[in-house]
């Protein structure tokens, strides 16, 4: 398998993800800025999806396309360099962005799927003495051990995102979010790419 593919499972690739527990608001869990004298902002930007799903890499691109724009940037989706496919040798896509003259680069993906399983019986055991004994602790909790409620199964989901200076071949920032049971991988990169942007213009990252 080559690097450059996220494969996450295939409900991320169809654009959701199967959930149980209830849905956490999408945030940008963890952001950094490069504080090197030559990390300065970049002007002209390129929003590329890393994902070979066509419909999910144009949601991933218009979403940080248009937030940044919002924020004064000038971005472009690459989609409209490179329509197909993106190509698996770094060293074409290099060669198209450069010809078009982008000085910077958003490359988003997937960066994760995972399933946890969190115990939640509504409410922790307040009578001492139902501990006395195996039986008197049978009684208590083994009608949880029996709802449906005891025991759920929650899908987390990563969406990392990196700003490039093109030309100068230097990280600017990173972002990852983290989100619990999002329901619509495409809607929560949707929802992610607002604090993208912020964060974007905040941090002095494009101009």
């Amino acid at each position: 398998m080559t690097p450059w593919r996220t494969t996450a499972g295939l409900a991320v690739l169809a654009g959701t993800v199967a959930s149980v527990g209830a849905s956490a608001a999408p945030q940008l869990k963890s952001s950094w800025r490069s504080f090197d004298p030559s990390a300065t902002p970049v002007s002209r930007v390129i929003v590329i999806g890393f994902t070979t799903e066509q419909a999910t890499r144009r949601v991933m691109e218009d979403s940080l396309t248009a937030e940044i724009r919002k924020h004064g940037g000038t971005a472009e989706p690459s989609y409209t360099i490179v329509p197909g496919a993106l190509p698996k040798e770094p060293a074409a896509m290099k060669e198209k962005v450069t010809a078009a003259g982008f000085d910077g680069a958003v490359v988003v993906r997937v960066a994760g799927v995972r399933q946890e399983q969190a115990w939640d019986p509504g409410y922790s055991a307040v009578i001492p003495t139902s501990y006395g004994t195996v039986w008197t602790y049978w009684g208590y909790w083994g009608p949880y051990a029996w709802d449906i409620g005891y025991l759920r199964t929650d899908t987390v989901v990563r969406i990392e995102i990196v700003a490039y200076a093109v030309g100068r071949d230097i990280m600017l920032w990173t972002g990852l979010s983290e989100s619990t049971n999002p329901g619509s991988v495409r809607k929560l990169i949707q929802q992610v790419a607002v604090s993208v942007g912020a964060d974007l213009k905040k941090r002095n990252v494009i101009r």
